[in-house]
């Protein structure tokens, strides 16, 4: 055994606790760190799911939601890296944020991917993060301020000069939380609507930006204690919901402009794990707005793995072997441009919303039409992993009768 690898062995870091296993990021995480000989263990609330159901999962640990039990979700992480001897945890979705706000509950050691919980929390807040990115010189959409929802109809008059508004809850992910009022009291109502339904305080009021147009596109990252070890960058082709939120078709393509603005705010506050800066780009003049960061893992990763920058490997390699070596890895390695990576389950939800609205031609391109060169959440030697993906999405919406529930706790 090389001595690198023996070092990893010693440490633990030769077995990997991952949080939030049902989805397909998390997959793309376990996938590729299992390919490079690291045992992974399956983390969720539920047992159903991507990561449950894969031949790759070294075992599956359930926890209580995050959202619901926060404290009784750290204890059980705790509890089972001490059990299965777990020497990283790696962090998923939001519940990232949490981890590393109780980092001193758990076992030592396994919080080296963690990133700073202020600064999870800063990103979490869009009129915090757009503060800071505002003073960075970068550009984004135009933001009115108001201290009451009465003071709505005249901000919604004020910015509705081109093509519109788009009202955000402060915190939310993946399109949940972000509405497109068409008129200055229906603005008003929504707004209203929100601070009885989030019981939102004057500082928690939601922002109101203009809308602004162009493609969606993102710029991803991995950071070691404030040195960058990788970055990537794609653009959205096709998105579940077509005002905006997760793709289901994106290409990988380079874009200084977008590459620079994320570079200088994540070296900014010395960025430490993995993130993403969105971006909207217009398509005639390549003028980019930041949208938010994402400062977790993101739900495009597998176009990333597949495409050659792998993520999660060389953040484990940082962990297990050193910064050095995690960036002698990526250098070696050619990222693809235009690799297009496609989330099979996604379009066939889209498609069938497609169908249900009577779009049957859109319907059948969206299914046929992809030119696809990675899928991320099927392969056909690990079928079970995209079974449990179906089965999972088929749970939640027999139970909520949507196809992107938004849990207790997940906007504000």
């Amino acid at each position: 055994m090389p001595s690198s690898d023996l070092h990893a062995s010693q440490q633990g870091f030769d077995r990997v606790l991952l949080t939030y296993g049902w989805v397909r990021s998390s997959y793309a995480a376990m996938r590729n760190l299992a390919q490079h000989g690291v045992q992974v263990w399956a983390a969720d609330a539920f047992r159903v799911g991507m990561c449950q159901w894969s031949r790759h999962r070294r075992g599956f640990v359930k926890y209580p939601s995050h959202y619901a039990d926060e404290m009784g979700f750290v204890r059980a992480v705790a509890d089972a890296c001490y059990q299965h001897r777990i020497g990283l945890i790696f962090p998923s979705h939001n519940e990232t944020e949490i981890l590393a706000r109780h980092r001193g509950l758990l076992p030592t050691g396994t919080d080296a991917l963690l990133p700073d919980a202020q600064l999870c929390e800063l990103f979490n807040n869009k009129a915090r993060s757009y503060a800071l990115v505002e003073s960075l010189g970068v550009r984004l959409p135009r933001r009115l301020a108001y201290a009451d929802p009465a003071e709505v109809p005249a901000v919604f008059r004020e910015l509705n000069q081109g093509s519109g508004v788009v009202v955000k809850l402060l915190t939310g992910n993946s399109a949940k939380g972000v509405f497109y009022p068409r008129g200055a009291e229906e603005a008003k109502a929504l707004v209203e609507e929100l601070v009885q339904r989030f019981e939102l305080s004057v500082e928690r009021l939601p922002q109101i930006e203009e809308r602004v147009e162009g493609f969606g596109a993102g710029c991803s990252v991995a950071y070691w204690r404030g040195t960058m070890i990788q970055r990537f960058s794609h653009r959205r082709l096709r998105e579940k919901i077509a005002t905006g939120g997760t793709s289901t078709l994106r290409e990988s393509f380079h874009c200084p402009a977008i590459e620079e603005d994320t570079r200088r705010i994540f070296d900014h506050v010395g960025w430490h794990g993995l993130a993403m800066a969105e971006f909207k780009v217009c398509p005639h003049t390549g003028r980019s707005w930041f949208i938010e960061v994402n400062p977790r893992m993101w739900g495009s990763i597998p176009l990333a793995i597949a495409a050659g920058a792998e993520f999660p490997h060389l953040l484990w390699t940082c962990a297990a072997r050193g910064p050095d070596e995690a960036l002698a890895l990526a250098r070696r390695v050619t990222v693809r441009e235009g690799w297009r990576g496609r989330w099979l389950l996604g379009d066939m939800m889209l498609a069938a919303s497609q169908t249900a609205n009577m779009k049957l031609g859109k319907a059948l391109r969206t299914l046929f039409r992809s030119g696809a060169d990675s899928l991320d959440d099927f392969y056909w030697d690990d079928p079970c992993a995209f079974v449990g993906e179906f089965a999972h999405y088929m749970g939640r919406f027999l139970a909520t009768r949507s196809t992107n529930p938004a849990e207790k706790g997940m906007l504000k």
